[in-house]
């Protein structure tokens, strides 16, 4: 084999094996939940291509399986998705890892009810009706977390599935449903705290993971060093959020358009109170939660082995202990 032959055969081997130098990154709900505001950060910031990545786009997963999915399609092999049908995946033999936590609370979710709605507390969802899009939703995780923390059990407070977000919303005004929750998004665009009432806000909502970064094998074993540069890139937009709020929100209005700026600014300075933004440490007790969620709604039936579900060597050193 010539020179010639050989360089040839080495630069086809190498296009097979690293996704195209130019990639989108798949983030669940991008502009409709603000999880994946580090992203929005880095990609303003350069810090994808200060990390040797040309992040040319961000685009947004519709959520559950098919986030999964997609992520899993994808030139990457890496998305950030909801942590349940991740480990759902993984569970049914789908070769996928958890390789950090991106938000560690639901404080991207809030509980509401009407204003002149009697229910002052969780504990008083008792024998009510809870408004939720789809069965073994996060909604529905978040719904069973709650009024478990409130002393209510299983049959205590009757699920209600109206389709999606938008449903549930519309059968809480209409009264089919006496609670619900949703995306702090949606309801500060639909009118917030003018229109109706927080029964349990960011702050007091179980710390389970809202989104983890998600990679496949092959991107794992093909290019790790991908892998850790997105988590590099993240981190410091992340750390950007926290040290430089203000003009963190100047950025974040423009991916949250339509959202007024200040709505959008109440928001983010709420969770980086909750400090619900990670720099990506996979905090095992808050999977644990997540499984004990999932099992809760009936996604699953038994106990994982989540040391086999996550990988943690694409973070920085100081977030793998």
């Amino acid at each position: 084999m010539n020179l010639r032959s050989i360089i040839g055969t080495a630069a086809l081997a190498l296009a097979s094996a690293w996704p195209a130098n130019a990639a989108d990154l798949l983030v669940t709900q991008y502009k409709n939940d603000p999880s994946g505001a580090p992203y929005g950060i880095a990609l303003e910031k350069g810090l994808f291509k200060k990390h040797g990545l040309d992040i040319t786009g961000i685009i947004s997963g519709a959520g559950g399986g098919s986030s999964v999915r997609n992520a899993m399609a994808s030139d990457l092999g890496y998305g950030d998705v909801t942590a349940a049908p991740v480990i759902a995946a993984a569970e049914q033999g789908q070769d996928v890892k958890i390789v950090s936590i991106t938000a560690r609370s639901l404080a991207d979710l809030v509980l509401i009810v009407m204003p002149d709605s009697p229910l002052k507390t969780p504990a008083d969802l008792k024998g009510k009706k809870f408004g939720i899009s789809n069965p073994k939703s996060l909604g529905e995780m978040m719904g069973v977390l709650v009024m478990e923390k409130a002393g209510l059990k299983q049959g205590d407070v009757q699920m209600t599935a109206l389709g999606s977000l938008s449903g549930a919303l519309t059968a809480l005004e209409n009264g089919v449903v006496d609670a619900t929750s949703i995306p702090i998004i949606l309801f500060r665009s639909r009118g917030g705290e003018s229109k109706y009432r927080v029964l349990v806000g960011p702050k007091d909502l179980p710390l389970i993971p809202s989104q983890v970064g998600m990679a496949t094998s092959k991107a794992i074993k093909e290019w790790p060093e991908k892998l850790r540069a997105i988590q590099a890139a993240r981190r410091e937009g992340t750390k950007f959020i926290y040290e430089h709020t203000d003009e963190a929100i100047e950025i974040l209005a423009k991916i949250y358009e339509p959202l007024p700026r200040n709505d959008v600014g109440v928001m983010v300075k709420e969770l980086v109170q909750t400090k619900f933004w990670s720099e990506g440490r996979i905090e095992m007790p808050l999977l644990e939660q997540t499984v004990h969620a999932m099992k809760g709604v009936g996604m699953l039936q038994k106990d994982v082995d989540l040391s086999k579900v996550v990988d943690s060597s694409f973070l920085p050193p100081d977030l793998q202990k």
